[in-house]
């Protein structure tokens, strides 16, 4: 077993009471009726701010003091009443897990308390916990690659991808509600996971009949009616058709555009009143989808003129990104420029997986195209040719054979080629045969 390791303690000096004395009086001076009047703002983790003392630690109450001040606090701390929290934290939880060193949720406190300096010895102590059956620590071992191995294929991750997506698919199964719904998103979007529609679907099911602390379960069933209207089975895309009205109606956020988007096809005139009247309550969503429509005269006349403006506005957006990175690649509205569809297409594909594919496709074709951060456009391209996702090992390859200087690397490029006819892709047999010729 991993000895737990002592987390670093800061100690602070209470507040003066010349900052506390005046809030006092003037609360006297106001009288209780003002005090009544006063906002519930006064939580346990903002009563540091205030309070002269912290709780006296116990054997009794360490171990309900590390799980409370474990969790982020709900208002914000100044430096000084932060240190004080994070000291009482520290030694709340060394004591408790000295003292029940089998209880899990205080090895899991114990090792989230340490710094990233001790990442060794914290990932140590979530592979243990996560061993001994804990979904925390499995969602710990996940979040640690998320937050400070991603990013960089120079890095040598302590947390490899494949190792977070075990940690976060079992984090699930063993019913940690926030996994539930990470891993549902991942499925569906893409990253550290391979997207997977059946698989994201399920578990964004498994996510609304268990939501995680403060998750929207309006939201939730947005996602889920998203998902199951992209079903090849007519009662599922039924039920999400229905699930996503019942939002709509009720007014939940980003209902009436994904009710849009689903029926566009079939009914192009009430998707785009739909989307008309989201553009107020939903301006980074709807615009986008609109904007296609308005482009393509669904649902009404062509307003060519208009989409592009509502573009424009909204270029701080992902969404927005994407259609215009579309629209100056092929060159309509906007003169072609496959540069700037390529750094539009670069930033949409923070959350777009095959935006991130298509940059690479630009560049391989336009060997004058630059990235700025190319090293980060070739973690993520190389991560989803590693999940084999559709089209990005390929991608990866012509870029990297490509006459592009910026990315030219044919001895990579051969060793991709290798791995794709070692996974049966009969079209690089060929390829393959001029890297071992060359």
């Amino acid at each position: 077993m991993v000895t737990p390791p002592k987390i670093p303690e800061t100690h602070s000096r209470p507040p003066s009471p010349r900052v506390v004395v005046p809030m006092v009086m003037l609360l006297a001076a106001l009288g209780v009726a003002a005090m009544l009047l006063l906002p519930p703002m006064w939580s346990d983790a903002a009563q540091f701010e205030v309070a002269q003392t912290e709780p006296t630690l116990t054997s009794a109450n360490a171990g309900e003091l590390c799980l409370r001040l474990s969790e982020n606090p709900r208002e914000y701390l100044s430096g000084e009443a932060s240190q004080r929290r994070s000291a009482l934290r520290s030694e709340s939880c060394n004591r408790a897990f000295a003292e029940h060193p089998e209880n899990l949720h205080f090895k899991v406190a114990v090792a989230r308390a340490l710094p990233y300096a001790q990442r060794e010895e914290k990932v140590a102590l979530f592979r243990e916990a996560a061993a001994q059956g804990d979904a925390e620590a499995y969602y710990e071992i996940y979040e640690h690659h998320k937050s400070w191995d991603r990013g960089d294929l120079d890095q040598m991750p302590l947390v490899t991808r494949a190792e977070a997506d075990r940690a976060l698919h079992k984090a699930a199964e063993l019913g940690h509600p926030f996994s539930t719904q990470m891993l549902a998103i991942l499925l569906d979007r893409g990253t550290t996971v391979k997207r997977d529609p059946v698989a994201a679907r399920y578990w964004a099911g498994r996510a609304v009949a268990n939501p995680a602390k403060d998750a929207s379960t309006g939201g939730l069933l947005v996602l889920l009616g998203r998902l199951l209207v992209t079903s090849d089975q007519p009662d599922e895309r039924a039920r999400g058709l229905d699930i996503l009205e019942r939002m709509a109606k009720a007014g939940q956020f980003g209902a009436k555009r994904e009710l849009a988007i689903a029926i566009r096809k079939d009914d192009p005139v009430r998707a785009r009143t739909l989307l008309e009247e989201s553009l107020w309550p939903d301006p980074g969503g709807a615009p986008p989808p609109l904007a296609e429509i308005l482009i393509a005269g669904e649902g009404g006349p062509a307003d060519p003129k208009r989409a592009l403006s509502l573009l424009n506005k909204r270029t701080d957006t992902t969404g927005a990104k994407g259609v215009l990175g579309r629209l100056y690649l092929e060159g309509k509205i906007v003169p072609r420029d496959p540069q700037k569809a390529a750094l539009l297409f670069d930033e949409a594909g923070a959350w777009d997986l095959d935006a991130r594919t298509e940059v690479l496709r630009i560049a391989a074709a336009h060997p004058e195209v630059r990235i700025p951060n190319s090293k980060h456009l070739l973690y993520y391209a190389t991560e989803a040719a590693e999940l084999d996702e559709p089209g990005a090992m390929a991608a990866l390859i012509d870029l990297k054979l490509s006459q592009n200087t910026q990315f030219q690397d044919r001895p990579g490029a051969c060793k991709l080629i290798e791995t794709a006819v070692g996974r049966g892709d009969q079209s690089m047999t060929q390829r393959l045969a001029d890297c071992r010729a060359s």
